[in-house]
């Protein structure tokens, strides 16, 4: 088999295997909130066409909101229609991002070998070797994925906790979905986060 097509599909797979969840999630949250008393929650019905997301998409914000609802049921809070009876408001954001990956197939190889002989009045030998050889340098463009999404504290209107949720988009919807709910059930795994003393 050619080398160099075996580590092109080689560099190809571990591309697709990095894709199948969130490269990255993160959650952060305001130590002195007492997430136990926050027993109800409702979505906001905001949407961020105005600020660049892709909200407006009515079909992927019902996705997305069953997703985050099925985790904080899962966690006993219950969903209520009004914004003026729940604990929490939850919001999210959806952005997408172009982005450049560069990898190189080339295969470096630093000079070897060294002195050697029989005792120190008789070495010979040396450094010898290349800087590399063979090698294509490969630009691969796809798109970045960002999902936030916040928790309020409906009575003060203040931030208690963000989820950050980021990974690299697919071609394909259903797979983008599944990344999501993965990242989202990560974020919530340990919700609630323990209060400071």
């Amino acid at each position: 088999m050619n080398i160099r097509f075996w580590l092109v599909s080689l560099a190809l797979g571990l591309l697709a295997a990095g894709c199948a969840g969130p490269s990255k999630v993160l959650t952060d949250f305001d130590p002195s909130a007492d997430f136990p008393a926050f027993r109800t929650f409702a979505f906001t019905g905001l949407t961020d066409k105005d600020q660049g997301g892709v909200l407006d998409n009515s079909l992927l914000r019902k996705r997305i909101e069953a997703m985050v609802g099925q985790q904080l049921t899962a966690k006993g809070l219950q969903r209520v229609g009004s914004e003026e009876r729940s604990d929490l408001l939850v919001h999210f954001w959806v952005g997408v991002k172009d982005k450049q990956r560069v990898e190189s197939t080339g295969m470096p190889a630093g000079a070897y070998g060294g002195r050697y002989g029989w005792g120190p009045n008789y070495p010979y030998g040396g450094r010898y070797g290349a800087g590399g050889y063979g090698g294509d340098v490969t630009t691969y463009e796809y798109q970045e994925g960002t999902l936030i999404v916040d928790l309020v504290e409906s009575s003060k209107k203040e931030l208690v906790w963000r989820a950050t949720i980021v990974g690299t988009l697919s071609g394909s919807q259903e797979e983008n979905l599944k990344m999501a709910d993965t990242g989202i059930a990560k974020a919530f795994a340990d919700y609630p986060p323990a209060r400071k003393k």
